[in-house]
């Protein structure tokens, strides 16, 4: 039971993986736009500027979840073209598998995104030589936790407007406002305590339980329901 499950959600993996190697030029495409986007910000707020932390880190969410959402929208999209889709959703095929595979490929995708524009993020942007350690020790453990709670919003949204006419418009309209918490909750662990939001009911334990919060629910929804979602 455990081995055909972990086959079907590897086999959903693999599907996604294969459809974005067919076009390569989705994936280069999303990271020049990103790359596109870490080089005008400093023209647009002046190299000083951008080496102070707060409008640092602030251009590198602000570029991330523009990458996000670019992927978002094309959820299940390459596999529908290519005929994969019905594949995947054959009555043999368990709902679950489909949910997390997808959740899964997207997470690992937003990743191999984020690695090269990182690299570039950071010498654009003159992160300095000190402190580099304890920035990777706040960012990585953040991103990766918005990421998979990314992945997990995207899923759910693509899956309920699988056959809405305009998705790839309507996912981002509707995927951007239920984003802006886990979206502030990055910003404001990787600054740590800097004054760039309120505290109160928004410090620090707080957006942790916001980063962590996402996955969970949106996961746990998406499971609950797998049937609803593809029923159409």
């Amino acid at each position: 039971m455990v081995s055909s499950f972990l086959f079907q959600l590897l086999t959903v993996f693999q599907v996604s993986v294969r459809g974005v190697l067919s076009r390569k030029a989705s994936w280069f495409g999303v990271l020049v736009f990103g790359a596109c986007l870490l080089i005008l910000f400093p023209f647009s707020f002046g190299s000083d500027l951008v080496k102070t932390e707060m409008v640092r880190m602030g251009c590198f969410w602000m570029i991330q979840e523009f990458v996000v959402v670019l992927l978002i929208s094309r959820i299940f999209s390459v596999e529908a073209e290519q005929g994969a889709l019905e594949l995947l959703l054959n009555p043999g095929f368990s709902r679950q598998a489909v949910i997390l595979g997808k959740i899964l490929f997207n997470f690992v995708q937003l990743v191999s995104l984020q690695i090269p524009m990182c690299v570039i993020w950071w010498g654009l942007y003159e992160v300095p030589a000190e402190g580099s350690r304890q920035l990777l020790q706040d960012l990585v453990p953040v991103l990766l936790l918005f990421n998979l709670g990314t992945s997990c919003l995207g899923v759910i949204l693509n899956g309920l407007t699988a056959r809405s006419l305009g998705r790839e418009i309507l996912v981002p309209i509707l995927f951007f406002p239920l984003q802006v918490s886990v979206l502030l909750a990055a910003v404001q662990l990787t600054l740590q305590d800097q004054l760039l939001l309120p505290k109160g009911g928004f410090a620090t334990p707080a957006w942790w339980s916001i980063l962590i919060g996402f996955p969970v629910i949106f996961g746990s929804v998406g499971l609950l329901l797998r049937d609803a979602l593809f029923e159409e």
